[in-house]
């Protein structure tokens, strides 16, 4: 077949194990999308929020990565029929290999002809590694949990809320500490699944760029080029794939420090208000009752009229003064839920920062003639090194093919 030079058979079957191996890393990806990035446990009180969304974008990351380990499959199978039908060189086979691998709906460049190609690539799987993260419950969320639970089993606390409830009907502790249980960890340990996922998922797109860089270079014509743009497809799809993972990582990071950021400055507000306000109402609610007690046992007892008169002045006189120190601490709680809402704004900021990403998808993708530039200027792990943007290379996902 004139216009062919083919790669060895050892070459193809070669090529045809490495995607095997990347079907089974992707499967594993697919997993830890699944496990990992679905975790919710610990999302409670104000980020109960989360609770809604991280499952879907789990959901989207496990999807993606089933597409591509079929496609995995797909690879192989087209591999081993290539390999198969350039034992046979005839004129039937040259058209069956034309429609094997889909005619590139774009213009792209013969990699056989790139000097020095054939030393670029090889057919060596990498290892995939997905580090083990640390606990949800960290020092932070630990050191968060604490103060809460000071603060709710505080003196102080407990008889300002009969207090409270009393000229309210509303709860202290429900108010302003309730909102703020949950383990913050859960945000920073979603945002370091999403980061190894992101790592892992460019790894395999590095292994799967290198195997077909090296068949490629070893193999001209129309259907060599055909398989060197479907290839590209996959390799440039997974590690957009990857860059999504990268963007939900750091939107939960991000998220993660401005909430914490924020639970602090609650709990230095509650601080304060524990140290002012609540004190002082549990001090004039423990006087009042203490007073009511002693007038009672000075006059002729509860049925005494003189007593009922000059308690009824005392409590009145206490009242007004627990009541402007009640309002003092609402002016305060206000302060608090003013950060409660941030705080909330701050969860649903993770989703639309993730949302961003997925939108990207219906943008145009980098030009073909990055995948030359990126290989020959940064290796076949491009993504990994500095100056790559997930942001902008997150619309890849796009050129994945059906599988």
């Amino acid at each position: 077949m004139a216009g062919f030079r083919t790669p060895a058979q050892g070459d193809f079957h070669a090529y045809a194990n490495l995607t095997k191996q990347q079907g089974d890393h992707l499967t594993r990806l697919g997993q830890w999308s699944s496990n990992e990035c679905a975790k919710v446990d610990g999302l409670d009180g104000l980020l109960v929020l989360a609770r809604a969304f991280v499952p879907d974008i789990s959901t989207f990351f496990s999807d993606k990565f089933a597409q591509c380990q079929r496609g995995m499959g797909v690879i192989d199978d087209k591999i081993q029929r290539t390999s198969a039908a350039y034992t046979k060189v005839d004129q039937d086979n040259a058209a069956d290999l034309r429609n094997l691998y889909p005619q590139s709906s774009f213009s792209f460049p013969d990699i056989s002809t790139l000097p020095g190609a054939s030393h670029l690539g090889n057919f060596t799987d990498e290892d995939v590694e997905l580090k083990k993260l640390d606990d949800a419950d960290g020092t932070t969320s630990k050191s968060i949990h604490t103060a809460l639970l000071l603060a709710r089993n505080s003196t102080d606390l407990k008889a300002a809320e009969h207090a409270f409830q009393w000229c309210t009907g509303q709860s202290l502790v429900e108010l302003m500490l309730t909102p703020l249980f949950g383990e913050y960890g859960r945000l920073s340990y979603l945002g370091d699944a999403y980061d190894e996922l992101g790592d892992a998922a460019y790894t395999v797109a590095g292994t799967l760029r290198k195997g077909s860089w090296r068949l490629g270079s070893e193999w001209s014509g129309e259907t060599a080029t055909n398989f060197d743009s479907y290839l590209f497809r996959w390799t440039m799809g997974i590690g957009g794939v990857g860059d999504a993972a990268k963007i939900a990582g750091k939107a939960f990071k991000d998220g993660y420090h401005v909430v914490v950021g924020l639970v602090w400055e609650a709990l230095s507000e509650i601080g304060k208000l524990m140290d002012d306000g609540i004190k002082k109402l549990a001090e004039q609610f423990a006087e009042m009752m203490a007073g009511d007690a002693a007038i009672e046992v000075v006059g002729l007892g509860p049925e005494d009229p003189v007593a009922d008169v000059v308690a009824g002045i005392w409590t009145a006189d206490k009242i007004y003064d627990m009541y402007k120190t009640v309002r003092l601490i609402i002016n305060v709680i206000g302060i608090i839920q003013t950060i409660f809402e941030k705080i909330s704004a701050a969860v649903d900021a993770i989703k639309e920062g993730v949302q961003k990403a997925l939108d990207s998808l219906e943008s145009p993708p980098p030009t073909i003639g990055s995948l030359i530039d990126d290989v020959e200027q940064r290796g076949f792990e491009f993504e990994k090194g500095g100056g790559w943007s997930p942001t902008m290379g997150a619309s890849r996902i796009a050129l994945l093919p059906a599988a």
